[in-house]
């Protein structure tokens, strides 16, 4: 079993003695086996399809192995819809949440109906998810959890759907920080959105993807993904975080501050190579996507565009100076207010008190035409997305990028909230 597959079905599942969920659902991930016992030594011909909705009526105290060896999880006595009783492995089952565990982010739509469309009327949302173990170790208090959590959607169709938004294993974690569910194509019929944050083991670099999932002619497609972190460095966060995104009725624009080797700064202005190691040089970069009725899928409206990042000089006077230090020569004395072109970001180490600082410099050029550096902290970003988080940044810079962190998740809505139905409480 993959770390974090993403999963989304669309099967035909079958109603339960006349109605969408039992006391106790669980929906198959894959097309799963029904044994006469909680073992795979007995032989068993009886399968059931990928979203098949089950009963669970008891489950074993203990994990099992699975037939690898790999994994272990626990055995689930089910009820199928043709009324057969038997076990199915619990790496092939996600059974309901308690609502104790339900996040946060999900408890508003846990277990309630919403009128997606005319053929999706009193869809039931319920999470659910799976739990075991990686069998790495004989001594079985060692081994590593393995979980996978799901938005599952059944209909009174009796249509099942099920999408991994979290998970856990020895490999790393996912956690869900936004779902929303919302119209954001103009068709009456909301999009799922999922704002998630991935994190690898011994690792504190967050991995956020944005993900879209659209209903389409009887099925569920994800139809927009963007990896949204911004590197400085190998498992090093960028000052500028994340890439932005915003999504308007049937537009996505994506926008960041790019921070890049300056041997592939693409624009006009000159850099200045002083010492590799320690500079980066910037590019604001946005691009778009529009929603295509004919194809039902986001595609490219404006390509990508990389643009210079520009700055005011904060106190009454500045000075560029030719090296990044306080004692180098000063190149030109600036106005207050100056508007300054970006061109490189530069940082060097120093011992203040016995502990070790960063101060950053900023390569700019004037509106005279003049190349200097000036301190970081006295040039105000102006205009764009990112502008605030630099500011922020560069006021009281970290000497560990890895504890840059800030509470906002870059990502902005700008549709007034759909007329999604909710129905009432399962």
């Amino acid at each position: 079993m993959r770390l974090f597959p993403l999963y989304i079905c669309l099967c035909l599942s079958f109603w339960l003695q006349g109605q969408t969920l039992s006391s106790r659902p669980g929906t198959a991930l894959n097309k799963v086996i029904l044994y006469p016992d909680s073992s795979f030594f007995a032989h068993s011909n009886i399968f059931y399809e990928e979203g098949t909705l089950f009963e669970v009526l008891e489950e074993t105290r203990f994990e099992h192995e699975d037939e690898a060896q790999n994994q272990k999880f626990k055995w689930y006595q089910v009820k199928a819809p043709d009324d057969k009783i038997g076990w199915v492995y619990g790496d092939g089952l996600a059974v309901i949440l308690p609502t104790a565990m339900v996040p946060s982010t999900l408890s508003n739509f846990h277990l309630r109906k919403f009128n997606f469309s005319d053929d999706l009327v009193a869809t039931t949302v319920w999470i659910a998810g799976i739990e075991g173990k990686d069998n790495f170790h004989e001594d079985d208090y060692l081994n590593p959890i393995y979980k996978e959590y799901y938005l599952v959607l059944t209909s009174s169709l009796g249509k099942s759907y099920h999408i991994q938004f979290a998970g856990e294993s020895a490999m790393g974690q996912s956690e869900l920080q936004t779902f929303i569910l919302q119209d954001l194509t103009a068709d009456n019929v909301p999009e799922l959105l999922f704002l998630k944050s991935n994190f690898d083991t011994d690792s504190r670099l967050e991995n956020r993807v944005v993900e879209i999932f659209s209903f389409q002619a009887g099925s569920i497609t994800k139809v927009f993904e963007e990896q949204m972190e911004l590197t400085y460095a190998s498992r090093e966060p960028s000052p500028a975080l994340f890439k932005f995104i915003e999504i308007d009725e049937k537009t996505i624009r994506v926008a960041y501050v790019d921070y890049l080797a300056c041997a592939d700064y693409s624009l006009m202005l000159t850099p200045k190579e002083l010492d590799k190691a320690n500079e980066k040089c910037l590019e604001y970069v946005t691009y778009s996507f529009v929603w295509q009725e004919a194809t039902q899928t986001y595609q490219s409206l404006y390509e990508e565009s990389r643009t210079v990042i520009e700055g005011t000089l904060i106190p009454e006077k500045g000075f560029l100076r030719s090296e990044p230090t306080y004692l180098s020569e000063v190149i030109e004395k600036l106005a207050p207010a100056t508007t300054l072109k970006v061109v490189q970001h530069f940082e060097k180490i120093i011992t203040q008190r016995g502990q070790k600082k960063i101060i950053p410099y900023l390569y700019v050029q004037s509106p005279n035409g003049n190349y200097g550096y000036i301190h970081a902290k006295d040039v105000q970003f102006q205009g764009g997305e990112h502008a605030s988080i630099l500011n922020l940044f560069y006021k009281n810079p970290p000497l560990n990028k890895q504890d840059w962190t800030l509470d906002t998740n870059f990502l902005s809505i700008k549709i007034a909230e759909s007329n999604t139905i909710l129905t009432k409480k399962e």
